[in-house]
């Protein structure tokens, strides 16, 4: 990546939140450059609706120790800095509250892949349930993706946490939302599918 890695998260941010992947209440994103990891402020949605700039970006190490911007740190750092630390090949991560995928966290139903372009993913399962932004929530993520770890050579992974939302986890940032943006697609099929008699 050329470009200020706290500049290209902050224009992924901007589309994420303009493509309706997530909404004000929250979610979070990261990135991974060598040892710094660069996340998204708290409350970047219900306070900046998601117009946040590079200096609102916060670098940590993977030891959690901000080492440059603001101690603005999301609820979730724990759970980014715990897949940083187990997955080498991980470099970006999206955690979102997208449209359609909601309908899945509501109901803490998995999410078969319907479409040719989400194949890969296989189907999207679910993280047992913890209380929001605790430290057994980001372990229970970390133990749903480890059995998918070796997938992440060829694309993102990806789990849902009922009544909470998605966590994308890709070999860059781009990838995640690559990955998030499909998924989003996927869900919105099976359940406008459901219109025209699918039994998807």
């Amino acid at each position: 990546m050329s470009e200020d890695p706290r500049q290209h998260l902050v224009a992924i941010a901007h589309l994420v939140f303009a493509r309706r992947l997530t909404d004000a209440s929250g979610g979070n994103l990261s990135l991974r450059q060598g040892a710094r990891v660069y996340m998204s402020p708290a409350k970047a949605g219900s306070k900046q609706q998601w117009q946040i700039g590079p200096g609102d970006v916060l670098t940590m190490d993977l030891q959690g120790n901000v080492v440059e911007g603001p101690d603005r740190r999301t609820r979730e750092w724990q759970m980014h800095l715990g897949i940083y630390r187990a997955f080498e090949r991980a470099g970006g991560i999206l955690h979102a509250q997208a449209g359609y995928l909601m309908a899945f966290v509501a109901a803490g139903k998995a999410m078969p892949p319907v479409l040719e372009h989400t194949r890969k993913f296989g189907t999207v399962g679910l993280t047992q349930f913890a209380p929001a932004h605790s430290a057994e929530l980001a372990r229970n993520v970390l133990e749903a993706l480890t059995p998918q770890a070796s997938e992440l050579e060829k694309h993102a992974l990806a789990t849902i946490i009922p009544q909470h939302g998605i966590i994308v986890v890709g070999r860059d940032l781009d990838d995640a939302f690559d990955a998030l943006d499909r998924l989003e697609t996927n869900a919105q099929a099976i359940l406008l599918g459901k219109l025209l008699g699918s039994t998807i």
